[in-house]
């Protein structure tokens, strides 16, 4: 299962989906709600959580998670939350959840203060549920399968600190810098393609989570 990042589309995930193809694995990916050609102009981690379970349960549960981005965050929340039965993890790029984009919102924009707040009370009563809970780097420290983490040391959407405070979260993964990538050009390079292929082949075969 291949999970596209915030503002992104099943696309952007295609290079990574025929490679894992090619490689004998069926790839799956989707637009999630309120992306691509998914109908809606609202959407949330919740959501992106809500179609994974949808997709998971018409064509099975994925023994592979890949995300990207705010995807990564999701594939996080796969794991831990969903309890989606996969043997491992792939994550390019890994934003740690819906907090850092609030936070660069209310920069980009000025926000004072004093708005700051009222907009955040909003945002979790159409979400559902707390900021904090949707922090995807706290979630990993339950993760109890390997991962593979890749992100450039100079990502200007996402800061590379983040994939080093999930690296220290998540026991059994490895981090692997991947200089001048950039955000999402990393999905297209083919040595790091080849390192996520290679990561998935080396797992062994009957390693299944507990559940």
């Amino acid at each position: 299962m291949l999970l596209h990042g915030w503002g992104g589309s099943a696309n952007d995930m295609l290079p990574l989906a025929w490679a894992f193809a090619r490689a004998g694995w069926r790839s799956v990916v989707f637009d999630m709600p309120g992306h691509g050609r998914s109908p809606g102009r609202e959407s949330s981690l919740v959501e992106f959580l809500r179609a994974m379970r949808l997709v998971a349960g018409a064509l099975g549960t994925p023994e592979i998670i890949v995300g990207h981005s705010f995807g990564g965050a999701a594939a996080v929340f796969g794991i831990t939350e969903l309890r989606l039965p996969a043997r491992a993890a792939v994550l390019f790029s890994p934003a740690p959840g819906p907090a850092y984009y609030v936070d660069r919102f209310v920069r980009a924009v000025g926000l004072p203060a004093e708005r700051t707040g009222g907009m955040v009370r909003q945002l979790v009563e159409r979400v559902g549920r707390p900021m904090e809970s949707l922090d995807a780097v706290v979630a990993a420290r339950s993760a109890q399968v390997p991962a593979l983490i890749v992100h450039d040391p100079r990502d200007r959407e996402v800061p590379f600190e983040f994939a080093e405070q999930m690296r220290d979260a998540w026991r059994g993964s490895r981090l692997v810098p991947a200089p001048s990538l950039g955000h999402k050009r990393i999905l297209r390079d083919t040595t790091m393609i080849d390192t996520a292929v290679d990561f998935v082949r080396s797992l062994p075969r009957n390693q299944k989570r507990d559940r």
